[in-house]
């Protein structure tokens, strides 16, 4: 079939730690427990981890834990860790094996060894960025988680998670969006400037009233005494011209 859409994310984490004494004499019932309940924690921690990054959680597939559990024991059987396993097939061969159809799909997965806890192995991931990408890859929508317990291997315990998603119809959650304070500020009048001492410039010029008849009165009167003081000299030059002075 061919591929829709692929992406393949792939990273592997080893450390060497043995588990304790009393861990190797553990038997296979009790191993198994505490397997299945370190699966449930890792994919909580995981989804923890993608929502507090504003991404969808990825809910447990059963043809992806599959595919994950195998390939857990296959590397703790064959004492190695990586992606391709021991009989040549990648990732993406062994989920599409396991009936999920991941060759449509966006596919990733991340490894582990020597890690004890779920809360180890998921530091471990977190630490890297190769393995931290494939945890926050938007992509996917589902995992697989596979987990093995080996003590005549090297690392004791091994780690496969397997995720897988369509791709561009999964659905971000954005984290929701800060919201703008509001401050409630109480209306007041505009204060007006108090007056400043100084001279005024611009002084008001005002015209007192005048009296229209009185002013041609005044006229007439200066009229006719001029006119009679001119006559009187006229007279007093012809008396004189006569000698009669």
């Amino acid at each position: 079939m061919l591929r829709c859409a692929l992406a393949l994310a792939f990273a592997v984490a080893a450390i060497g730690i043995g588990p304790s004494g009393s861990a190797a004499a553990q038997t296979t019932v009790e191993r198994s427990v505490e397997a299945a309940s370190a699966q449930d924690d890792l994919i909580a921690l995981v989804n923890s981890y993608r929502a507090s990054n504003g991404l969808q959680a990825v809910a447990s597939d059963a043809a992806l834990t599959a595919a994950a559990a195998w390939m857990a024991g296959n590397m703790a059987a064959r004492n190695y860790i990586g992606h391709v396993s021991s009989d040549g097939r990648s990732p993406t061969q062994r989920m599409s094996a396991f009936g999920y159809p991941a060759t449509s799909m966006y596919t990733g997965e991340d490894l582990g060894a020597g890690y004890g806890t779920a809360g180890a192995v998921f530091a471990g991931w977190q630490g890297s960025a190769a393995h931290n990408a494939v945890l926050l890859n938007p992509n996917y929508n589902a995992i697989g988680i596979g987990l093995v317990y080996e003590p005549s291997s090297t690392y004791k315990w091994y780690w496969a998670a397997d995720f897988a998603g369509p791709g561009g119809t999964v659905k971000i959650l954005a984290p929701p969006a800060p919201q703008p304070e509001v401050i409630a500020v109480r209306a007041t009048a505009p204060r007006r400037a108090a007056p400043q001492p100084g001279l005024d410039t611009s002084p008001e010029v005002t015209q007192d009233a005048v009296d229209a008849e009185a002013v041609r009165v005044a006229a007439r009167t200066a009229f006719i005494e001029a006119l009679g003081a001119r006559r009187i000299a006229h007279l007093f030059a012809v008396l004189a011209r006569m000698g009669a002075l």
